[in-house]
């Protein structure tokens, strides 16, 4: 009896020691696991293409997991900013540049991995300052974008406008456009600035640059350029002359900026002046928002100055991106995972699919789709630079900008009137 008892014992022993050991097997399978929070829950195009990468990770690591949790932005920051106080969180996350500001200080505050090793070969030189912090790499500058300006070719057509060859206009060309659209009865630009306080300066941002070159350019937000320069104020002040030209709507600052999309698509509208994330919003069906497909669409760039330093110059900027969180357990693998984003196939493909640009490293012109080929030809001529006003200026003081363009273009401020209060929001930072 007690040797079968002895038996049965060590049996069971050996028993509970293989569920045991089972166990500890489940749980280290359950630990080799990547999370993912992103932004994008309501954008397909972008959803299908980090899925795609998460594809191809796990069929080059099967031994790990994937789980992507997709969230509004509000939401997404809320949540991440809990987590990591909690000491937990994803592994990666979305976010965008710090010197944005959109974002908590996630890289101030220790909360992010430097994932340079995978990533920086593959950055294009202009993202690097929107990816790093000092010596670390923060981020893979997935979405970028520039401004231009999108017409539509019936109502060029309409108006009588014919383009030079190359699609380059000179300021005062431009002021013909604006006159001829208007005299056809069609608004000039479509635009809305009632739910974005960057949307009121693409302009002014635009033909600055060309007034004032990179170097004055650059040294506006540390207040090496005054505002009160001559070359500044008459880039405010084209401007201004556009505006009293009827060249945007009224009611601009009422217009929100997904109804400004909506006007343009519906063919009432000669211009659009946007960022080069339009696609994103024009290339879904007709009855999620989109444009038609047989829209006149033409691309052109913002007019040059007769002898300007910036002809030649545009602003490249970095929008939605991906970093790895200082806490993951698996940051290696997580920088892998961002690496799969970033190989010549997948920046095609985020062109062709998302129909945006990138900061890693791809060629525009490279992409077959012919909204790229339009947008390269528009483009080809131009040097991107880092910017616009994002990188160095304090928070509050772009605001200022962003608050006084809008107040531009909506007639509701004088180029003069605009110096004096961004010579005055300067004037505080030093205090």
């Amino acid at each position: 009896m007690n040797k079968r008892m002895g038996l049965f014992g060590r049996l069971g022993a050996s028993l509970a020691l293989a569920a045991v050991m089972s166990f500890s097997a489940v749980s280290a399978a359950a630990a080799e696991k990547i999370t993912i929070w992103s932004h994008w829950a309501d954008e397909q195009n972008k959803k299908d293409f980090v899925m795609e990468a998460v594809k191809r990770f796990k069929d080059k690591n099967p031994g790990f997991e994937v789980e992507v949790v997709w969230y509004q932005k509000p939401q997404l920051i809320t949540a991440l900013t809990t987590s990591f106080q909690a000491g937990s969180g994803p592994d990666i996350f979305y976010l965008e540049p710090a010197i944005t500001g959109a974002f908590p200080p996630f890289v101030d505050n220790g909360f992010m991995y430097d994932i340079g090793k995978q990533i920086d070969p593959l950055i294009e030189a202009w993202a690097y300052p929107f990816a790093k912090k000092g010596s670390m790499t923060y981020l893979l500058p997935l979405e970028a974008y520039m401004p231009v300006l999108y017409y539509n070719k019936d109502l060029f057509k309409k108006a009588g406008v014919t383009l030079p060859a190359d699609g380059v206009v000179d300021t005062e060309a431009f002021k013909g456009i604006i006159a001829k659209t208007k005299a056809a009865g069609v608004t000039p630009f479509s635009a809305g600035t009632m739910d974005r306080d960057w949307a009121g300066s693409l302009l002014t941002e635009s033909m600055l640059l060309r007034f004032i070159g990179k170097d004055k350019w650059q040294d506006i937000p540390t207040g090496k350029t005054a505002w009160s320069d001559p070359e500044v104020v008459a880039g405010l002040k084209y401007v201004e002359d556009l505006v009293k030209a009827g060249a945007y709507p009224q009611g601009v600052a009422s217009i929100k900026l997904g109804e400004s999309h909506g006007l343009f698509f519906g063919g009432k509208y000669a211009m659009f002046p946007m960022r080069t994330f339009f696609g994103g919003r024009a290339f879904v069906p007709v009855d999620k928002g989109g444009m038609a497909a047989d829209f006149p669409l033409g691309i052109m760039d913002f007019p040059v100055l007769k002898g300007g330093k910036g002809n030649d110059l545009s602003y490249m900027q970095v929008g939605g991106s991906y970093g790895v969180s200082a806490k993951s357990k698996n940051p290696v693998k997580a920088a892998e995972l961002l690496a799969m984003m970033a190989t010549p196939d997948m920046a095609a493909m985020w062109m062709d699919k998302v129909k945006g640009q990138t900061g890693i490293k791809a060629d525009v012109r490279a992409s077959n789709d012919p909204y790229f080929k339009m947008l390269g030809d528009a483009t080809k001529t131009l040097k991107p630079l880092p910017g616009p006003m994002e990188l160095g200026m304090d928070s509050t003081y772009r605001d200022v900008f962003y608050k006084t363009s809008t107040a531009l273009v909506a007639g509701y401020l004088s180029a003069d009137a605009m110096v004096k209060q961004m010579d005055e929001a300067r004037a505080k930072l030093k205090k």
